[in-house]
This record gives structure tokens, C-alpha cells and sequence, in this order.
């Protein structure tokens, strides 16, 4: 699990909200009342009259307050009103602009801006506001022009160090999309040369270092970071997610709870609280050395394994086609058959497969859902996949294996996209590891096998995985291996 951080700005001050970078309506000054200026002073501005200025200020007025109040819808309607009565209204253009972005409605948002830059320019509040709707958005190339416009036009702005250190930022989260996360972390290592505080950057930069497998690093950016603000919500659960990943679960637990004591109110509550009790139930599991040679001590239960007997090879395999099942993708077939195949590998000949034509021939099936709650067999919400298993204790030294189901959920359940072939070739090879025997969880974050999807795992099988297999079948007559 990993949570995005965006950011809020104000002039002159900061805040964190939903919505992400963003800049409120300036505000313009008017000479006193009785002035003689007062005419002079709004047509020099823009305005026909100081009454048309007062009355604009009255729409931000009440926009702002209905945007205040979480009345977004309202906001928008009131704000549509009053830019038909006065189209030439940079602002008012600019403030609809900041109740889409309030709501999340990203294309609106930039539309507005736009129009708010050509009715007046330069407006460098709509510029900036421009490049965040469009960084909210994933548009991170399409943010670059805006925040090159602000800095041509606010060379000496207060603000000019940390947009340019946010431009970097936008070519960061570019360079990620296409998996150049080493060019990514160099970007960013700029940035926060030019901008050493920035909440923003060093965000990024954790995210970019968890994404090569450098946890510490990871974890230092994000104490840098609860260090300028210590209820930082997302850092809480980023931190969390480090020491999970790395099998340091009490720490984790300790960020989580964190978390949960600073939000009690968030609407992921429920969410945190099972991940904790997973978490915990997982923490006193924990029996073997993460430096070991194999991690044989998590996979047994009072000295024994589980294991498919020698009379039941080679195992009958049938995997569902997928079709209509939303997320899937042909090519997740060939990554369970890939997996399948790395098992067979590790085995090193004693384990072996063959195909059947239906479910009911089977010992092993493999199914795709595109439902979070087909994978639930605890009640926790954090599983990728299940393994149910069907077995007999003759009273051995091992727990035969008589079946196998296997559940695969076609789409991330932090998100809800689709999920990339590689985790869907990870998410294969764990529930497969059930499936073979190992039954139970390593402690190491580079296992396949460990407890939970990691960044500093690969969709291959570590020699600590292949060992552990081996151990389980050692005795094993060596079978011709078949590749499907």
C-alpha cells in the first residue's frame, strides 16, 4: 500500500488538502472610497467601474465560502451565473477554475485557467494553478509549459526557487512513467539542491527510492519530511509501508497506528485497522532468520511441511481463460504459466506438470476475478491472491496436498487499475508458492514468498525461494520435466 501526497499552496502560507498544488484568487487594491482615483484606478486594472469590482469580489467572496464549506457542486453553479453575467472576468474564470480543481474535474480545471490567462496575462496565480491541475491530473508534460510560462514571467517571484525545483519534480514523475527511476532520482536530487525543504520533492525522491528498492533511502527522505510536519498523513503511511516491506512489521504497525491516532476521522480508517491486525497476526508468525539460507521455519507447523505426495504427480492443472472478467489480459495466462514453470525449475525435475481440459479434472485450478472481496480468506483487505488448500494428515513427517485453488485479482486493489504484467507475474509465483507447499511467509522483503507485494522484489524467484522448495521435495525421486 502507498499514498500519493499532494500539496496546497497559498500565498504565503501552506496547507495540505485533497486537491493538490494550488493558488487562491489574488486579491486587488482599490484608493478609498471617496477617492478621485477610484475610476481611474479600475478602468487602469481592467475594470469599467468600481462597482463591477466590487461585485466580482462578492462572487469570490461567497464562491470561496461555499468552496470552503465542501459545497463544491453549488460553488460551481453559483460561480457559471455570474461569469454570464460578466464574461470578461479573468477572476471569476480563475475562481471556477479553482472549484473544478477543488473537485477534482482536472480537465475543466485546466479549461478555465486557460481562459482566465487569455482574458488577462500575465496572471501568474492561473499559470501556476494551470501546471498543478495538470500534475493532479497525470498530465505531468502537459504541466512543464505552464511552470516555463511562470518563471519567463516571475524571474525575481519569492517563489520562483520552488517552482523551478517543481518543474523538476514534473520531469521526475515523467522520467517514472517511463521506468526511468534512476534518471528520475537524479532529477529530483536537483531539485532539492534548489529547494533543500520542500515537502513536495522530498515526497517525490522517497517515492522514486522505493521504486529502485532503496528502502533507507526511502525512509530517510520521509523523516526529513515528518520533520518539517509531523502529522504529514502520507508520509505516516509511506513510512509504514517501508518498514512492512523490509519485514520490520512492529515498526510498521507504529507508523500505521500513527496514522489512525492523527486521522481518526480519514476515510481509509477501516482500512488501516485491518492492515494493522494483518500485520500483527504476521508479527508473531515470524520463526526464521531473513539472512538464512531457506526460510524452512516459516513454512512449517511443529516441524512439518506441506507437500504434494508422489502418487499425485504430475499435478493436473487447469487455469480459467478470463473472459469478461474486468482487467484481465491474455498475457496474464502466460505469466501464471511462466510462474508455473519457475517451480517446476526449482524443483529440479521431482516436481511436474500436466494440463486437463476442465475444472473437475483438476488438483490445481486457477482462477481470475476482478473483485477485492474473492480474495479475502482472513477478512483483511490487503491480499492480491488466495491459495485454498484441500489436505490430509496421515500422521507423517508432511501434510499431503490433495488440491489447490488458486483466486488472482486482475486489477491493484490499492488503485483499482489494471495490474501491470510484472506484479501479475509476482502475484503468480506467491500464490503458486502456496500452492507447491510453502505455506506460510519469509521474512524477507526480496523473497517472492514474503508476506506482502514489495517494490524490492522481482518477478522471479530468489535463490532463499528455490532452496526452501527444494528442501520440501528433496527426497524425491527425479521426475523428466515437462514444459508447458
Amino acid at each position: 500500500m502507498s499514498y500519493s501526497f499532494e500539496k496546497f499552496i497559498r500565498i504565503g502560507t501552506c496547507a495540505l488538502v485533497a486537491a493538490g498544488l494550488f493558488l487562491p484568487s489574488p486579491a486587488f487594491a482599490f484608493p478609498a472610497k471617496n477617492s478621485p482615483l477610484i475610476q481611474q484606478s479600475a478602468c487602469a486594472q481592467g475594470y469599467r467601474s468600481k462597482e463591477e469590482y466590487e461585485a466580482e469580489q462578492r462572487a469570490v467572496k461567497k464562491s470561496e465560502s461555499l468552496m470552503h464549506s465542501g459545497r463544491l457542486q453549488e460553488a460551481i453553479e453559483y460561480l457559471r451565473d455570474e461569469i454570464a453575467q460578466n464574461p470578461r472576468s479573468a477572476v471569476l474564470q480563475f475562481e471556477m477554475g479553482n472549484a473544478y480543481l477543488r473537485s477534482r474535474d482536472f480537465t475543466s480545471a485546466i479549461e478555465r485557467y486557460q481562459q482566465a490567462v487569455r482574458l488577462r496575462n500575465p496572471f501568474p496565480e492561473a499559470c501556476l494553478n494551470a501546471a498543478y491541475a495538470c500534475m493532479d491530473a497525470g498530465m505531468e508534460l502537459q504541466a512543464i509549459p505552464w511552470f516555463h510560462k511562470y518563471l519567463r514571467e516571475n524571474p525575481h517571484s519569492e517563489r520562483a526557487k520552488e517552482v523551478e525545483a517543481e518543474l523538476l519534480v514534473a520531469h521526475a514523475k515523467s522520467q517514472m512513467k517511463e521506468k526511468r527511476n534512476f534518471d528520475a532520482k537524479q532529477t529530483l536530487e536537483r531539485a532539492l539542491q534548489i529547494s533543500p525543504k520542500s515537502d513536495l520533492v522530498l515526497f517525490s525522491l522517497a517515492r522514486v527510492r522505493t521504486e529502485l528498492g532503496d528502502t533507507q533511502g526511502a525512509i530517510r527522505a520521509y523523516e526529513e519530511i515528518l520533520q518539517i510536519n509531523p502529522k504529514h498523513s502520507a508520509a505516516l503511511l509511506n513510512m509504514a509501508e517501508c518498514y512492512q516491506t523490509s519485514g520490520q512489521l512492529q515498526q510498521a504497525i507504529s507508523w500505521l497506528k500513527k496514522y489512525a491516532a492523527n486521522n481518526p476521522n480519514a476515510a481509509d480508517l477501516g482500512q488501516i485497522q485491518n492492515l494493522i491486525v494483518a500485520l500483527s497476526e504476521k508479527s508473531s508468525e515470524q520463526k526464521s532468520d531473513p539472512q538464512a539460507l531457506d526460510y524452512v521455519g516459516c513454512i512449517t507447523e511443529a516441524g512439518r511441511f506441506y507437500r504434494w505426495p508422489a502418487n499425485r504427480l504430475p499435478i493436473k492443472v487447469w487455469v480459467a481463460q478470463g473472459e469478461g472478467v474486468p482487467g484481465f489480459k491474455p498475457e496474464f495466462r502466460n505469466s501464471f504459466f511462466d510462474a508455473l514453470n519457475s517451480w517446476m525449475k526449482a524443483g529440479q525435475g521431482r516436481l511436474q506438470y500436466v494440463l486437463v481440459e476442465s475444472k473437475e479434472q483438476a488438483d490445481l485450478t486457477a482462477e481470475w476475478t476482478g473483485s477485492p472481496y474473492d480474495v479475502k480468506p482472513t477478512g483483511h483487505n490487503v491480499e492480491q491472491g488466495v491459495c485454498m488448500l484441500k489436505t490430509l494428515d496421515r500422521g507423517h513427517n508432511f501434510i499431503e496436498i490433495g488440491r489447490a485453488d488458486i483466486r488472482i485479482l486482475t486489477i491493484d486493489r490499492n488503485n483499482q487499475q489494471p495490474l501491470s504484467d510484472e506484479e501479475m507475474k509476482k502475484t503468480c509465483l506467491h500464490e503458486l508458492g502456496h500452492a507447491m507447499g510453502l505455506q506460510g511467509h519469509s521474512t524477507n522483503n526480496h523473497d517472492i514468498m514474503f508476506f506482502s507485494m514489495s517494490n524490492t522484489n522481482w518477478p522471479v524467484l530468489s535463490k532463499r525461494d528455490r532452496a526452501t522448495l527444494f528442501m520440501i521435495y528433496q527426497h524425491y525421486r527425479p521426475l523428466v520435466s515437462v514444459q508447458q
